[in-house]
């Protein structure tokens, strides 16, 4: 632990050269957060502002006007931490930022602008695994007198033998920008050793209150646990994780900030993520769910299983995950992440279904969240090529413009490999749906985001309703209402190409998209929708 105490001093000495107006953080006691929409960012593709070509923090902290005029309130990362992989979701130093990124004096500015704007901020962390260049890894391997030999797990007395992920002893794994020779490894940490989870919880704390005297000034507002499971990875060697490892650290940062939100990555996205929520005391689960009804629906290419499916089926997902989440429990609803197909590229490019893809990310009830790009209509699939970089086409650089030359573009992969060739920089789409582009459209697919954020942050129905579905005669026609107290809003969406009749007596419409009157009938176009005050 001296190593972190050294960071921890070191961070604070800081703060103290650098930072003359300290902010409070928004943090508060409130744990619902069904009235955020967070965007979910994957920094070193969003904003260079040093000219390497990787978005770095200085870029997000230049960019916190954009999101704030697209309305979003809350902002989730991916890893800051040290990292030989561009994702960094393997640290090869959990104490120190990717310099790429910036320093800890950038992290805290970041912070401190973020939360002025009365917005939060999501760190995301996997802190199973390490990669080869640890110094707990490096000291301890073949050396079992290394202190640190209680971090890493090693089936053997004599450390040859430590617990690789994913894969066997002796397979390696390279990054999009590997040279020969370098091969890099990921090895569990020992989940069992108490000094394991000593250390964690002190790491965790650091980020929720870096000064480390209760202000909770620039700590962080949540955590996003990656990949959390009860059995690591099924090999049955860190079992019972929920309660005994990560329920520990949860009581412990919230012992500093009760109003602290972390919600669980269920690693098997077949779940719900009750189960995770109930034993490890996570606030919220993906509904990964209720995204694979979606896209099945309005695949360009459906699954054979899902050919004859309606609209029913992403209510009773909708429902189970509603019914299934414990008490006070929620769940973040998306249609993209890092780790996905690209929505404009699961429709194939449809233009309707892009943009009623916007209505079901922030409609639906859950805690909505958007991916960088999403707003603009990006594409990409995810590919196989390696595990490192097949996702590189669903993470590349935010197109502030169609020319990945201009400044601020973050083309980190820029010349790599084939994912560069492909690029849509390279294949001219860029120019349909760069920032540039839409926000001289008002009848873009950003505006339209922009609208209905603006329509969901002023609906308490929207935020916090209830979840009902409406009876209708056509399959293809999602109709629900949201009730909240004395609030109630009816929501219809044609998730069909054909002309659907919607009965909505006199009431006025609220929004409305590819919506019109015919003979007095109230009309949605193809794939259109409206929402109502009843």
């Amino acid at each position: 632990m001296k190593n972190f105490a050294v960071f921890i001093i070191s961070a604070f000495i800081v703060l103290l050269a650098s930072c003359t107006n300290l902010q409070h953080s928004s943090n508060d006691t409130a744990k619902d957060w069904r009235g955020e929409v967070i965007y979910h960012v994957m920094q070193r593709s969003f904003y260079d502002s040093s000219g390497d070509r990787h978005g770095d923090l200085r870029g997000l902290t230049q960019k916190l006007d954009y999101l704030e005029e697209l309305g979003v309130t809350a902002i989730l990362f991916t890893p800051l931490y040290k990292s030989d992989f561009y994702h960094n979701y393997f640290p090869i130093d959990y104490e120190k930022i990717d310099p790429r990124y910036g320093s800890m004096d950038d992290y805290f500015e970041f912070i401190d602008q973020v939360h002025q704007r009365g917005m939060k901020f999501i760190m995301d962390m996997e802190t199973q695994y390490v990669q080869n260049g640890n110094h707990w890894f490096e000291d301890s391997y073949m050396n079992p007198e290394s202190p640190y030999s209680d971090f890493i797990y090693y089936s053997d007395d004599e450390n040859r033998y430590p617990e690789q992920f994913l894969r066997p002893t002796g397979s390696e794994l390279y990054t999009y920008n590997a040279w020969p020779g370098q091969e890099l490894h990921i090895f569990h940490l020992d989940m069992n050793h108490p000094v394991v989870l000593d250390w964690m919880k002190e790491y965790y704390a650091f980020w929720t209150d870096p000064m480390g005297d209760g202000s909770l000034r620039y700590g962080v507002d949540g955590f996003r646990i990656d990949h959390i499971m009860d059995d690591l990875d099924y090999k049955g060697i860190f079992t019972g994780l929920y309660r005994e490892f990560w329920s520990p650290i949860f009581d412990h940062v919230r012992d500093i900030n009760p109003g602290l939100f972390i919600v669980g990555e269920q690693s098997n996205w077949a779940e719900y993520g009750e189960t995770m929520i109930e034993k490890s005391g996570a606030d919220a689960s993906f509904g990964f769910l209720v995204r694979y009804a979606i896209a099945d629906l309005l695949a360009e290419d459906p699954p054979e299983y899902a050919l004859d499916q309606d609209v029913t089926n992403i209510a009773y997902h909708i429902e189970e995950t509603l019914d299934r989440i414990p008490d006070q429990g929620f769940f973040v609803h998306f249609i993209e992440n890092h780790d996905i197909d690209r929505w404009a590229s699961v429709v194939g490019g449809h233009r309707e279904k892009v943009r009623c893809g916007a209505a079901l990310t922030l409609l639906l009830p859950g805690i909505p969240a958007i991916y960088y790009g999403q707003e603009l209509g990006v594409t990409g699939y995810v590919r196989d090529w390696s595990y490192d970089v097949n996702h590189i086409p669903v993470r590349e650089a935010f197109p502030w413009s169609d020319n990945h030359n201009d400044e601020g573009i973050a083309v980190f992969y820029r010349d790599t490999g084939p994912w560069w060739d492909i690029s849509y920089f390279n294949t001219g789409e860029s120019g349909s749906f760069a920032l540039t582009v839409q926000k001289d459209d008002p009848d873009s697919l950003w505006y339209l985001y922009r609208r209905l954020i603006s329509l969901r942050k002023q609906s308490k129905a929207l935020k916090y309703g209830d979840f009902q579905m409406l009876p209708v005669s056509e399959n293809a026609l999602f109709a629900f209402a949201r009730e909240y107290r004395d609030e109630r809003v009816l929501v219809f969406i044609n998730l069909s190409d054909e002309d659907l009749e919607i009965e909505t007596g006199q009431k006025e419409p609220l929004f409305t998209e590819n919506t019109r009157i015919s003979e007095g009938k109230k009309l949605l176009g193809s794939y259109g929708f409206a929402v109502f005050s009843d």
